[in-house]
């Protein structure tokens, strides 16, 4: 009986001692912060329709056809991975035309007007049934 009465008391110091050394959380710095690019983003959308890929393309930052304010001047260039080059494009909306049936890779890069890549591209894959 005194052995359960010494073990239940040294348990109870045990525990009631723990409870005021309670750790502090530790916090983190960091002392060099590493800052992404900024990158513009590009949102694309499109639909196969016969032979033809409708495409409408949103960046936020940048203006294909008129200067506004804030916003960079830009155009967009389509390359596909069976002809190389397709077209350059003056307008957020456009159409890839008489793409041949399979598989195809499109290549939407976003520049500036003297062909300066300003880091903003995708890549559509698109079946052409």
């Amino acid at each position: 009986m005194k052995k359960i009465i010494l073990l239940s008391l040294s348990l109870l110091v045990l525990l009631s001692g723990c409870k005021d050394d309670i750790p502090e959380p530790e916090s983190f710095s960091f002392s060099n912060k590493v800052q992404a690019k900024e990158k513009t983003s590009l949102s694309v959308k499109h639909i196969v329709q016969g032979n033809q890929v409708f495409i409408e393309c949103v960046v936020p930052d940048v203006t294909f056809s008129t200067k506004r304010k804030g916003a960079k001047k830009g155009k967009i260039i389509v390359s596909s991975n069976t002809g190389g080059l397709y077209k350059e494009f003056y307008t957020a909306a456009f159409v890839v035309k008489n793409l041949p049936k399979g598989n195809h890779i499109l290549n939407v890069e976003v520049v500036s007007p003297s062909n300066k890549p300003l880091g903003i591209k995708k890549r559509l894959y698109v079946t052409i049934p």
